[in-house]
């Protein structure tokens, strides 16, 4: 009877012993899930932070360019954009905190690259026309970049249009590559046919290697994005205030047909660099237009614009007029599309946001106009009438603003909108 008692006790107490380990794995196992959740959770916050650290850094660029503009057009000023204006912004907005985490802004010039969407021409009922100068310019381009690889620039530029052009059924370019050549691949995918979304489309094209695209380290070859773009000057002109010296020097040699000169490109991107252009004409010093000699300046102005055609061809006037209208098709030095890189860092977490902004001058101009004429204008009615907006001193309406019975909405037109937007983590 004792020893019955005895091993009851023994397997209570093994029992007990039992019981108590899986307790002690329950509980250890409930500790380790409680810490990775907890560390999941600090992760989570560190990159929450920094990716509304980087929207609060574009949000940042937003608001320069507005103010920008705004000071522009509040001072009568000659509306100029360059990387110089854009280098005080960069260089002032240093790392800022916000609340745990750090941002920071810079911006770039879209129009001071090559638009290739701009390459060409759409048609009506018809194949796509070439702008033949700033095709000559892009291969310009490649030409002084040095691609490399055995890389011919007219093979790139031939790719690049085969693959912009409408469809398939385009004429094929001699070095190109249409929807047969991609769906061969051992990765196939069609040819977009159509104008580009982002420039890292470039990656896709045939011929275009990643070393191509994001250059030569050795050469100092800085990637296509710096001198190509997506969302330049539709018409294809580019800020000459903001252009990196390639570019300025491949839209010269595509305009006048001369080899590119790399060494003008240069003195031009100084000059701009140091000092803003405010007008095109100030390119005469550099031998980009023949200057006009003082008889065909007092000739221009007596000479009534209907009669213009009757100058001679080869008269001095009439080729300075022309070399005027070609400097005129190669730049601009207002823009209207910027690349806001924000950058937010929390807790060794990076969050990137590229974002391309369209900044619409004609709608800060409106904006202004409709707050200083507020007090003036009766607000009886919910439309005005584009005939009553201009006898009154306003601007004419943007197209944001009409509506389909051709009258004109109250609320101004968008000052800002977003072309594109990504985000890299």
């Amino acid at each position: 009877m004792k020893g019955r008692v005895l091993n009851n006790k023994g397997v209570a107490i093994i029992l007990a012993l039992v019981f108590i380990a899986l307790l002690s794995v329950i509980v250890v196992e409930f500790l380790y899930e409680s810490e990775v959740e907890a560390s999941l959770a600090s992760v989570y916050e560190g990159e929450l932070e920094a990716y509304l650290s980087a929207k609060s850094a574009v949000a940042k660029g937003i608001a320069f360019l507005a103010e920008d503009l705004l000071n522009t057009v509040s001072s009568g000023a000659p509306p100029v954009d360059s990387d110089f204006d854009l280098l005080t912004f960069n260089m002032g907005a240093s790392m800022e905190m916000m609340n745990n985490a750090i941002m920071h802004a810079t911006i770039s010039d879209e129009y001071g690259k090559i638009n290739l969407n701009a390459l060409l021409m759409p048609q009506s009922g018809g194949e796509p026309q070439e702008r033949v100068p700033l095709v000559n310019a892009l291969k310009e381009f490649f030409r002084l970049r040095d691609p490399g690889e055995g890389a011919r620039p007219e093979d790139i530029v031939d790719a690049i249009l085969d693959w912009l052009d409408y469809n398939d059924g385009d004429s094929q370019r001699p070095q190109g590559a249409e929807n047969d050549y991609y769906m061969s691949l051992e990765n196939p995918y069609p040819c977009k046919n159509g104008p580009m979304d982002s420039i890292e489309e470039l990656l896709l094209i045939k011929g275009i290697t990643p070393k191509i695209y994001f250059g030569d380290p050795e050469k100092n070859q800085l990637p296509l994005s710096e001198y190509l773009t997506v969302h330049g000057d539709w018409l294809g002109r580019v800020n000459v205030n903001s252009a990196q010296p390639e570019v300025i020097s491949a839209m010269i040699a595509g305009f006048t047909n001369n080899p590119a000169d790399i060494g003008v490109g240069q003195r031009i991107y100084d000059d701009a660099h140091t000092q803003p252009f405010t007008d095109l004409a100030q390119l005469d010093a550099y031998g980009v237009i023949p200057k006009t000699p003082v008889s065909s300046q007092i000739q221009q102005q007596r000479q009534p614009k209907a009669e213009l055609p009757l100058f001679n061809q080869s008269s001095p006037a009439r080729q300075d007029v022309q070399a005027r209208i070609s400097v005129s098709r190669m730049f601009t030095l207002q823009s209207n599309a910027f690349r806001i890189c924000g950058n937010g860092l929390c807790k060794n977490k990076m969050v990137r946001i590229e974002a391309y902004i369209f900044r619409n001058p004609y709608a800060m101009e409106s904006n202004l106009s409709l707050r200083d004429n507020s007090l003036n204008r009766a607000r009886s009615s919910s439309k005005i009438q584009p005939s009553k907006q201009l006898a009154s001193g306003g601007n004419i309406p943007s197209p944001d603003q009409r509506r389909e019975d051709g009258t004109v909405s109250e609320l101004p037109p968008e000052p800002f909108r977003i072309l594109d937007w990504k985000v890299i983590k």
